[in-house]
């Protein structure tokens, strides 16, 4: 079984910059980027979504170190590769998925799984000691910037499949629900801080979303100021988060 997952950590990743461009490698469906035609407040500006290739990249990274005699029977990276063979597994899914058929609650459905492996993945990762440059620079910045980004993706894929299927939110304001959402994925990340040690990584993923926000919504200063104090309230989090777990007992 070990053997299995070191194989997925390495093929799945190798996968991804290829899963991406589907529809155009065999001429059916759309292209991701046509996801950003459904345009609600709440999706980032669309340069934000390049961290997709520092994402790739590192996954690409994380493969072949896992699997280097060294790592291969280190304990540490056994508790890592299960989730992370299903985050980069549901990755493939939701790129594949969302370049066949049209935006809904099925898309939602797969992110938010996607959001738990990685989530596990990245809790796991924040509670080891870095004692090398393959944890330092590749382990971590993977499952913090996966995780963190992913966190955002996640109120973004809602606000999305709702649009699509028409959901009213009770007839509310749609910048106000717009605001909701953006104080509910900083609460989401300030949860998550807090068990993750303050990750930097976590947390400058889910900064750079919410200043995309702050981008994309020149036209509405409500929902710009919202990301605005979104953002303070991530970085006050993870802040105070690294206080805590740096205090001497």
């Amino acid at each position: 079984m070990r053997r299995f997952l070191s194989l997925l950590n390495l093929l799945l990743p190798a996968l991804l910059p290829f899963a991406g461009v589907m529809a155009s490698l065999i001429g059916m469906g759309h292209p991701l980027w046509a996801m950003q035609s459904i345009r609600t407040p709440v999706v980032p500006a669309p340069y934000a979504f390049s961290i997709w290739g520092a994402i790739f990249a590192l996954a690409l990274a994380w493969g072949f170190w896992q699997m280097r005699p060294a790592q291969r029977a280190d304990p540490r990276l056994a508790r890592l590769r299960g989730p992370a063979a299903a985050a980069f597994a549901l990755m493939l899914l939701w790129m594949v998925v969302a370049q066949l058929t049209p935006n809904g609650w099925h898309l939602l459905a797969i992110i938010l799984a996607l959001l738990a492996a990685a989530l596990v993945a990245f809790l796991r990762a924040a509670g080891q000691r870095m004692d090398g440059a393959g944890w330092r620079w590749v382990a971590r910045p993977l499952f913090g910037l996966l995780a963190g980004w992913v966190s955002a993706a996640s109120i973004v894929n809602l606000s999305g499949a709702a649009a699509t299927a028409g959901v009213t939110w009770g007839g509310m304001d749609p910048v106000l629900v717009a605001m909701g959402l953006i104080l509910l994925a900083a609460w989401i990340g300030s949860a998550v801080l807090r068990r993750g040690r303050g990750d930097l990584w976590y947390a400058g993923a889910l900064l750079w979303a919410l200043l995309a926000v702050v981008v994309a919504n020149a036209a509405l200063p409500a929902v710009a100021v919202t990301a605005g104090l979104g953002m303070l309230i991530v970085g006050v989090a993870a802040w105070l988060a690294r206080i805590r777990h740096e205090r001497p007992v």
